[in-house]
């Protein structure tokens, strides 16, 4: 019996080997990806399948359905770059009741025909990886039925908490959550970018074990920059919806001038002049607030190496990327206290507030100002690098890929 076993050991240890040595064939399932409809949903899902191609083949099948009349037939895109392949599809659908319906089964039909290619052209995958459970999540389950292929699941939506109002998932529909809940509990593992978010998916979906990966960085774009500016920068970096509050930076800002504080304010993301507008209304010129819209990712990047310290005010958040990539430039950061944000910010490189609190937002602003020289902002940037650039995260997802397959 002893040796038996002692085979069976020296099998598994061998398994492991060959798995933690090779490349191994893994299929991105994505409910959310950046495609050519919107080139920002879920691009932190796109850094981290990034992030993982460094050490995996990484396939990524993304499926949309276009209500905006954009798309008059299916379309297909696939891009291959070193060790990932983005194959996003896309086909006409309808808003009406019969429209929805018809989009709901398009999308499950198109999407199976996207996995079957790959399994034609790649055989099949090693583990399917699935981002956000709804509704490709549906398709992992499919796969695992017919094939015996075991998936692992990361959640990105922030809706696992008494915060999210409307949008929680206790007030999702019964067939949201009920298929949520089975996705959840056939998945092997739950990987999440905050501890908050996962303990969430714990307490109000299923009890499911979980492992923490983090927001994936460019660090070749968001990095410590020694030379500065010349007068302190706030920077807000959002798309300015109402849960993050950009009006009561403005207001706290404009309280901090009046107060005698010396700075400038750069809000990037505005879509459109509300904002600009309103910091008039309230007495806010040019010289102190600059609004520079909606820009690309890389000029984020230098507009945070050319600043001094993010403020974040929302009033809901999760794990917010935009504070790893201040993180990694350096910057010490301002936020309100809510979701997984202090799983990011603390003593040694920012000041978190109640949110919502304007007066606590202003002494903030005061005191990073006053005290800017007792950050160590390169120590903040090595420690931030050293947790959400791709080579970490990426290692973290192969790891894990390893320990699964490994089972």
């Amino acid at each position: 019996m002893r040796k038996v076993l002692s085979r069976k050991h020296e099998a598994k240890r061998k398994r492991r080997k060959i798995v933690e040595q090779s490349r191994k064939k893994i299929l991105w399932l994505c409910s959310w990806y950046p495609s050519k409809m919107d080139l920002f949903n879920g691009d932190f899902i796109q850094r981290h399948a990034k992030a993982a191609a460094a050490f995996n083949d990484i396939y990524v099948i993304y499926v949309a359905g276009d209500i905006t009349g954009q798309i008059s037939k299916k379309e297909k895109e696939i891009r291959k770059s070193e060790g990932l392949t983005e194959h996003i599809v896309y086909f006409p659908a309808s808003n009406s009741l019969a429209g929805r319906i018809r989009r709901h089964f398009n999308y499950l039909f198109i999407f199976k025909q996207a996995i079957r290619r790959y399994m034609v052209e790649n055989g099949k995958p090693d583990l399917v990886h699935v981002h956000v459970p709804m509704k490709a999540g549906l398709l992992a389950l499919w796969l695992k039925k017919r094939y015996s292929i075991p998936f692992i699941l990361t959640e990105h939506y922030g809706i696992y908490n008494d915060q999210a109002g409307e949008d929680s998932y206790l007030k999702r529909s019964a067939v949201y959550r009920n298929y949520t809940r089975k996705i959840v509990k056939q998945a092997a593992l739950l990987v999440s970018v905050s501890k908050f978010l996962a303990e969430g998916v714990n307490r109000m979906v299923t009890k499911i074990s979980y492992l923490l990966v983090p927001n994936a960085i460019d660090t070749e774009l968001f990095f410590f920059n020694p030379e500065g500016q010349t007068g302190f920068r706030f920077i807000h970096v959002s798309n300015m919806v109402s849960l993050k509050n950009a009006e009561g930076i403005l207001r706290s800002f404009k309280e901090f001038i009046r107060s005698g504080g010396k700075a400038t304010l750069i809000m990037v993301g505005n879509s459109d002049n509300k904002l600009p507008d309103y910091a008039n209304s309230i007495g806010l010129t040019a010289d102190s607030v600059c609004f520079k819209g909606v820009v690309s990712y890389q000029q984020v990047a230098t507009e945070m190496r050319m600043s001094d310290c993010l403020i974040l005010f929302s009033n809901i958040e999760n794990s917010p990327c935009v504070i790893g990539e201040a993180l990694c430039c350096g910057l010490p950061v301002i936020s309100s206290n809510v979701g997984g944000v202090p799983e990011l910010v603390n003593n040694e490189n920012g000041v978190l507030v109640d949110p919502g609190n304007e007066n606590e937002l202003v002494t903030a602003m005061k005191k990073i100002v006053s005290d800017s020289q007792g950050y160590d902002r390169k120590r903040i940037a090595e420690i931030a690098s050293h947790k959400f650039s791709y080579s970490v995260t990426g290692e973290q997802f192969d790891r894990i890929y390893n320990k699964i397959l490994s089972l």
